[in-house]
């Protein structure tokens, strides 16, 4: 695509009658190509319609339209690509007259628009169409009035009304206008003459009030008021002589000159007519307008052969049927036909290969699909033995912990009835070494484990977070770190180790006592037991029992 657009530039250029200007682009094409995009399109406006180098605004639109096919996709880049493709047809069919490109690059530019949902341009691109098929219809065939054509300048009306592009519609509306009022057809667009002439459109609208003066002229002749239109057509020519545009100044000149003209014609003033044509003449030639130009030629042997002028009127007839040819032929009016049913063709093949890929897709993506759903199948079956797995193993670790819990009871029952037996031992082993003059060193440490382990067994104050080891120390008369030692020596851990597994089985009491502690949360199970946090709680309760305190809780419940 980049190849195709650069190569139309290059031709277009290479053909230009500024030979020397043209050699300049080309040299210049590499530097405009880094300017940014907003840089571009004011060149572009600039060479077109100011300093009226057509040549040069296609350099500018091609280098745009270019960064698309390039890689350029943000939305930015796509509507400014769409409006250079727009221009680029626009400048085919106003200024170099190849009206298959014309074609070619007004699709192109749809087809980019509808693509990726921009809807802005496209009053612009169907307004362009529209024009191709009515220039088209009117020289290939006598200028018979077509409603088809009527049909498209009447979707670009309506879409442009849609969207308030009032530039737009007024072009469209113009152009309606020179299809039928010319014709007798003027009833076909009623509806469109009462919106632009009564519709809240911008004022500053360009060729606004230039439209409602020709609208008030067509509805004062057709009410046979012609002093009337004639002051309407009249206000039309001054409105179009101040439009600082050289080019579109005559063509609205050439317009409005036309509607003049009609009036003259009724009125048999012949000479009148004559200049009019003649002022049409010059300036569709001055501006380079071939189809005004054309007009022009065979309006003006039809005056010459009313007056009586028969050899002016030859030349002028003769005159029409070359310039004729010259646009249908030479200028490629016949091949943009043939453009666009190519394009649709190239389009109808596009979206078969696009057919296949989907296809080859959808069988790939259903292979894809298969072999997605067999793993997962088999992911799901060892899951599903894995889940079996765990749920046996946590079965068993809460078996054992009720295991410990009964041989807890047990000894719990066993200290209390032996509760008795161990203080008098005890205080016959006090009594014992009073008489003697020391204790063996391993008879005190089994006093101070004794002691530990009832405050252990016995204790509900070692559930509390404020517990410690010198507490422990002083509820068992000892020493902090000979308590330490022992309990290091005895249990072969730390006092808050020891702490921990007396904490846990109270736990899992309680969580197996739903009669008394089946409303409490895991947290505030936890808490009653001493753990402040529920994140410790839940740690060292895994390292203890080999579950966290919800799966303990929930095989609990279904106990």
């Amino acid at each position: 695509m980049t190849k195709h657009l650069l190569a139309s530039v290059l031709l277009c250029i290479a053909m230009s009658a500024r030979a020397d200007s043209g050699d300049r682009r080309i040299t210049s094409y590499d530097r405009w190509a880094q300017l940014p995009s907003e840089r571009l399109l004011k060149m572009g406006e600039h060479y077109r319609n100011v300093a009226l180098k057509p040549d040069s605004a296609l350099v500018c639109y091609s280098i745009l339209a270019n960064r698309y096919y390039e890689g350029h996709r943000s939305q930015t880049d796509i509507e400014r690509s769409v409006m250079a493709l727009t221009q680029i047809a626009q400048l085919y069919t106003n200024d170099f007259y190849d009206y298959s490109k014309a074609v070619s690059y007004n699709m192109r530019a749809q087809e980019l628009a509808e693509k990726h949902n921009y809807k802005e341009y496209l009053p612009h691109i169907l307004l362009n169409n529209a024009v191709v098929n009515g220039l088209i219809n009117s020289y290939s065939n006598n200028y018979e009035f077509s409603e088809d054509v009527l049909n498209d300048f009447k979707k670009a009306f309506d879409l442009s009304l849609k969207q308030e592009n009032w530039d737009v519609l007024i072009t469209s509306f113009i152009n309606m206008m020179l299809r039928t009022t010319f014709n007798n057809k003027e009833s076909f667009i009623e509806r469109e003459m009462d919106i632009v002439k009564h519709a809240d459109i911008p004022k500053a609208t360009p060729y606004l009030a230039y439209a409602r003066c020709l609208i008030d002229g067509v509805r004062a002749m057709d009410s046979h008021k012609q002093d009337s239109a004639l002051v309407y057509f009249q206000a039309a020519l001054d409105i179009a002589q101040q439009n600082p545009v050289p080019r579109r100044r005559a063509q609205a000149c050439i317009i409005a000159n036309d509607y003049l003209l009609v009036l003259q014609w009724g009125n048999a003033a012949y000479n009148e007519a004559l200049v009019t044509l003649k002022t049409n003449e010059k300036l569709a030639t001055d501006y380079d307008m071939p189809f005004h130009l054309l007009d022009s030629y065979k309006n003006l042997s039809s005056c010459y052969k009313v007056i009586g002028n028969q050899t002016a009127a030859t030349k002028y007839y003769i005159m029409y049927l070359e310039e004729k040819d010259n646009l249908i032929n030479k200028k490629k009016l016949r091949n943009a036909q043939e453009a666009r049913l190519l394009y649709q063709l190239h389009q109808k093949n596009e979206e078969m290969r696009e057919l296949g890929y989907r296809q080859e897709m959808k069988n790939k993506l259903l292979t894809a699909a298969l072999i997605f759903s067999v793993v997962l199948l088999v992911m799901l079956v060892l899951l599903y033995i894995n889940y079996r797995q765990v749920r046996e193993r946590n079965k068993q670790l809460y078996r054992k912990s009720l295991e410990a819990i009964r041989t807890d009871e047990e000894k719990r029952l066993l200290i209390e009835k032996l509760e008795g037996d161990i203080l008098k031992y005890s205080q016959k082993k006090k009594d014992e070494s009073e008489r003697e003059s020391r204790l063996v060193d391993d008879t005190k440490m089994s006093d101070l484990l004794h002691r530990v382990f009832m405050v252990m067994e016995t204790s509900d104050e070692i559930f509390s977070d404020q517990f410690s080891l010198p507490r422990l120390a002083e509820l068992v008369g000892a020493k902090r770190n000979n308590v330490s030692e022992a309990i290091n020596n005895q249990y072969n851990t730390n006092f808050y180790g020891l702490l921990n597994e007396y904490r846990i089985k109270e736990a899992c009491r309680r969580i197996n006592d739903t009669a008394h502690f089946g409303a409490l949360t895991i947290e505030a199970i936890g808490q009653s037991v001493g753990f402040k946090s529920r994140s410790t709680f839940t740690t060292v309760f895994k390292q203890v029992v080999g579950l966290t305190p919800s799966a303990y809780q929930k095989m609990a419940k279904s106990r």
